[in-house]
Formats: C-alpha cells, structure tokens, sequence
C-alpha cells in the first residue's frame, strides 16, 4: 500500500505515460493542428458575447428605425398581418373572446395561435397602443438573441472540435434579413425557429424525450404547419433509436387533435378562414406554378449557394447517410416544399427575399452550410502543413460569415439602409388612417378595409374584410385573376352592397370599376368612400389629409 501522497503520484505518472504512448501512435499529420484551434475556450466565449452584444444593438437600432412620430407621440407598429393577430388578441384580454368584430360570432382570421395567445397575455398590462407593438419586438429581439444560442450549440454539438462551425453559423443567422425582419416586425417566424431549433438540440445532443414533446407541442401550438419539422425530428428521433421517437410522436398526434378540434368547437371549422381564403378557389397546379416562380425570383439567392455547397460536402465527406445532416437538410427542403405548395406568400416582391415560410428553415441548412464549409477548412488545414502553426488574427469563420451575408442577404440589408424596412412606409399610412377614422366617427360605425390589420386595430371599429381573411363568406369564395395569395378574393356585392358599410378606408384595383356610378357611396378628396345617408361621420373631419 502506497502512502496517500505516492499512490496520486503513481497515478499521475501512469495517465503520463499513456498520453506520451497514445501520441506516438498518431501520425505527424494529425498533430497539425492550427494555435486558433488550440486557444482557449474563453477566446471563443468573449467573440462570441460580442456577436450577441453587436446583435443586440443591431436589432434595437432596427426596431427604433420603424418608429415614428404622430401629433407629437411616438408609436410603434408590427406589419400589417400581425395586427391583425394583435385585434383578436386586444379583444379576448378584453374579455370577448377571440372574435374578429365583438359580439359577432367567433371566426378564425389568423393562423398563429399561440403567438396570438401570447399577444393577449400582453394586452392584459396597461400598454397604449402606440407602444404594445414595442412590447412584441422587444421579445423577438430576445428570441432571436437566442436562436442564435441554440444554432451555435447545435453547431457546437455536430462538431465539438471544430472552431469554425459554430461561429459561421451563429453570425449568419444572426444578421440573416428575412429572418430578422419578420420577427422584429411582429411575425411567430422568430418563436417557431427558435423552437424548431431548440428540438433539434435536444433530438441530436440529448435524450430527454419529455422535453423535447413538450417543444414540439409548443411549436405546432404556435403554428399549426409546424407539424412538417416536427415530423422529421420525430422521424430522426425513430432511425437514432425507436423508442426515443414514440412520446414525441404522441404528442404531435394529440396537440395537432386538440388544435384541430378546438377550432372546431370554438370557431365552427376545423381549418382557419385564412386556409379557405389564400389556398382554395384555385388548383394546386396553380398554386404550385405560382409557387415555383416566386421561388426562383426571389429565394435562390438566399438558398442557391447554401444549398449546393452543403449537398457537395455531404456527398464528398460521405455524409449522404448522416442521420444529422439528413435531418438539417430535410428541414430546410420541407419548408421550401410547402412553400411552394401552397404557392409562396404575399409580400416576396416588397422584401425581395425568400418567404417566412423558407425563413423558418434556414437556420437548419445555414449549420448544414457552416459543417460542410468547417470540414473543408480542415482538410484545406490538414493538407497544407506550412499553414498549420500561423495564428489568424481574426477567426476565418467571421469573415467567412460576412461574405456569405453578402451573398444571401446583402440586397435586402443594402435596400433596408435606403429606404428603411419594406412595407413600412404603408404600415404608418394605415396606422394614421386607423387613428383619423377613429377621431372623425361614431363608435358604432362600421368600417370596410382590404388591409386588415392596423386599421381596424387603431380606429376599434366593426370592420368588414373586404378580402375574406375574417369573412368566411368571401373566403370560401371563387378566386379572381391569377394567383396571388390572400388577394384573390372579393365579393363587393356582398361586402358593400349587403352589409353597407359606412365608410370604405382603402382602396384596391378592383374597387374603383365597382364603386363606379355607385350612388350611394361619395369618395373623398383623400380615397375614403363614405355611405351618403350615414349618420356616424364627421364629413368634414373624415376629409381632411391624414398621411
């Protein structure tokens, strides 16, 4: 028996000379390996605290720079479908329910339950209304702060010794456009792929399968659509091991029931009024071609270079039967297909980047891209001996990252430096609208729009959706022209010549060949049509400019 002290030394000298006999078997080659690789983790820690903090500030600077200032106030509001999310959520704080007019019967213009559950937690404080749109970027801002956590680890995990893939992958999907803009401008794009993401952890780096049902639960709760994502991580669950997969998938099954169910129960139809207004009325062959061109103008250049580089690594590393590689770029391509599917989105013209429903699964193929690019700096690394002990100043990843941004998102940040964040300049103009409706009628006026968010929010008047996102009548009508999502339908026979409107607060093409010799229907000076006969109008007041 050694005395305490010699038996640690003994030890200590054994685990020695195991290393020392360890090293010797790997060849000289393997001991290449670069100072930057080799320095210490609290190096990695601080860059990576600075593109947190750098984010952080950008994504402030973004949100003060959609603000603007009405009759001294300054407010702040999200794009123009999250406002309408935010008047469901306005009324069921206020103790309606979720109804699109009180006390009318409940019907579903929104597809973002649990986004919208969430909004009227935050119409339960005392918040005006020129800044509870502040009080939603503010938590996107810290969603998107973490998603950033969630890509670098998920990075971290693929390849624990790689210097390069975590930080490539964090800095693009931190400053990645689309992704940035529909959060901070008040879409559920942020929460759902920073769940989505946050499964994918857990499916790859841990076995908690509890938690990982319960992510996925939230997911498919946020957006129903979710399911797709939610399916592949159950799928990748099952080929890792079997019984890992079956709480996942139970409670995908019973969460997708329950929403289902209670839409049923609660709003008279399984499926959002949305659903029949943007996807039925035409041939999925329609949608389809619609959807395929919208992907080629506008999303092969966030994706094209991405995508290509990371199917050549795969193939070229041997990745192609990587259960982790498959399940990133399963993500990403579903996405893409269901974009497609149900024929893009509405505004890929005005942010003239890829939709938010490819956004939402390009932080999986951003890791893919970050893996493959790692892989290839270490063979490059690996081949070039001579390169080995030449400490970079700057991590190649930062760099690397920017350029990429440039590729994928540089336009879109190019145009946001000119002429501030897309659809904006008709956000205010509606917001003022809202205001100076409200300010010039009766309380109990009805008003009719075709952009269904910040107007009805701000002026708190019945309004009648002239598009039929909130009137399943017009929803589930017949299409008109060629596909467009959400702006195909319309039935002013019905909107205005039944339910007469008093006033009519904006315009779109079709409108004026209908309001055409109309004469119970006077437009003003400044595009407001109002019912001649009503008597909930400040005329004079309602004709002034309001822009």
């Amino acid at each position: 028996m050694y005395p305490k002290i010699l038996r640690r030394y003994h030890e200590e000298s054994q685990r020695k000379k195991h290393v020392i006999a360890s090293a010797k078997t790997k060849s000289a080659s393997q001991w290449h390996i670069p100072h930057v690789i080799l320095a210490p983790m609290k190096t990695e820690q601080k860059t990576f605290n600075l593109i947190l903090a750098a984010a952080a500030i950008f994504y402030l600077i973004f949100i003060i720079s959609t603000s603007f200032v009405i009759n001294t106030e300054r407010y702040f509001t999200l794009v123009d479908d999250a406002m309408i999310s935010m008047r469901y959520a306005q009324h069921l704080a206020q103790g309606h329910g979720l109804v699109w007019n009180i006390g009318e019967a409940p019907v579903e213009g929104f597809t973002n339950l649990g986004w919208t559950l969430y909004m009227t937690f935050l119409h339960l404080f005392p918040i005006p209304a020129s800044k509870i749109s502040l009080a939603v970027m503010l938590t996107s801002l810290v969603i998107l702060l973490a998603n950033i956590i969630i890509v670098y680890k998920i990075s971290e995990n693929l390849l624990p010794d790689s210097k390069y893939a975590p930080m490539l992958a964090a800095i693009i999907t931190a400053f990645y456009f689309p992704l940035v803009f529909w959060s901070l401008r008040g879409m559920e794009v942020g929460l759902l792929t920073l769940l989505v993401n946050l499964s994918i952890l857990l499916a790859i780096s841990q076995n908690k399968t509890i938690l990982i049902s319960i992510v996925l639960a939230l997911a498919i709760l946020v957006r129903v659509d979710a399911i797709i994502p939610a399916a592949l991580i159950a799928l990748y669950l099952f080929a890792k091991n079997k019984r890992s997969a079956f709480v996942p998938a139970i409670a995908i099954i019973i969460t997708t029931f329950a929403i289902l169910l209670f839409q049923q129960n609660y709003f008279g139809d399984f499926l959002p009024t949305t659903y029949y207004q943007k996807v039925t009325g035409f041939s999925t062959l329609d949608r389809i071609r619609h959807g395929i061109l919208v992907f080629n103008q506008f999303a092969t250049r966030d994706t094209l270079f991405l995508f290509l580089f990371s199917l050549a690594g795969m193939f070229f590393f041997k990745l192609q039967r990587n259960r982790e590689a498959l399940l990133l770029l399963g993500i990403f391509l579903a996405q893409c297909a269901y974009s497609i599917y149900v024929g893009g989105d509405y505004a890929e013209p005005e942010t003239n980047a890829a939709n938010r429903f490819i956004t939402q699964g390009m932080p999986a193929l951003i890791i893919l891209f970050s893996w493959m690019t790692s892989r290839v700096l270490s063979t490059l690394i690996t081949d070039q001996p001579q390169l080995t002990f030449s400490k970079p100043k700057v991590n190649p990843a930062i760099p690397l990252a920017l350029v990429t941004l440039i590729i994928i998102s540089g336009e879109a940040w190019f145009n946001y430096s000119i002429d501030n964040a897309p659809l904006l300049k008709a956000d205010i103009r509606r917001v003022k609208l809202g205001l100076h409706i409200a300010e010039n009628t009766a309380p109990e006026a009805v008003i009719a729009v075709h952009a269904a968010g910040q107007i009805p929010y701000y002026s708190e008047r019945a309004t009648i959706d002239l598009l039929g996102l909130n009137d399943p009548v017009v929803a589930k009508g017949t299409g008109h022209g060629e596909f467009y999502p959400g702006h195909n339908k319309w039935d002013y026979g019905y909107s205005i010549g039944e339910l007469q409107p008093d006033l009519i607060a904006d315009n779109f093409a079709p409108l004026a060949a209908f309001m055409q010799g109309n004469e119970q229907y006077t437009k003003l000076k400044n595009g407001i049509y109002i019912r001649n006969d009503s008597s909930l109008i400040d005329t004079n007041g309602l004709s002034k400019e309001y822009r």
